[in-house]
């Protein structure tokens, strides 16, 4: 068993493509929901171009959702996307950083709701997701940036070709010795 419970991502739209090879680059058997926010435009049409080359399932979820294993959530347009414990929340409260989907409110709930077994991963170009993944570290999940951007303390820099092997590093669990 995973001791990775929830991935979230936050991407500025100018990065659409790489979150795209980001989720190309997933494995098919991904033990945890990944929760993504890609800023959008009102009723821009994403999930279909985003599952394109991704193993997973892409959608953009109703509110109280349950989170399953092995999924993409897409946060709908005009809605920031929230995780609880186990299920997905939709909220129209204002927007942040002038977006709606916003990376914050996603990267805040996730530590609120599942802590040091969050991974957030957030595309850099763009002032939302700083103060949720600083949250999100405070609170012992996992964080990085992937893109170019001065060093930032507790907070891990990796490259999008390396983001599997980042996975892989926060899934392991080492076997246990029998003890005689």
């Amino acid at each position: 068993m995973s001791p990775l419970g929830l991935l979230v991502v936050g991407a500025p739209h100018e990065a659409s493509a790489e979150v795209e090879a980001l989720l190309a680059s997933l494995p098919s058997s991904l033990p945890v929901p990944v929760v993504l926010v890609v800023h959008r435009r009102a009723q821009e049409l994403l999930a279909g171009s985003l599952a394109r080359r991704c193993p997973l399932p892409v959608l953009e979820p109703d509110d109280k959702d349950e989170l399953v294993a092995g999924r993409v959530y897409l946060a709908p347009s005009g809605y920031h996307l929230l995780v609880d414990r186990g299920c997905v929340c939709l909220s129209r409260e204002p927007a942040e950083h002038g977006q709606r989907p916003a990376v914050d409110p996603l990267f805040e709930s996730a530590a609120d709701a599942y802590g040091p077994a969050a991974a957030a991963l957030l595309f850099s170009g763009h002032d939302d997701g700083w103060a949720g993944l600083a949250t999100l570290g405070a609170r012992g999940g996992h964080v990085a940036v992937i893109g170019e951007g001065e060093p930032v303390e507790g907070v891990e820099r990796v490259p999008l070709k390396d983001v599997k092997v980042w996975l892989a590093r926060l899934s392991y669990v080492p076997r246990m010795k029998v003890q005689p």
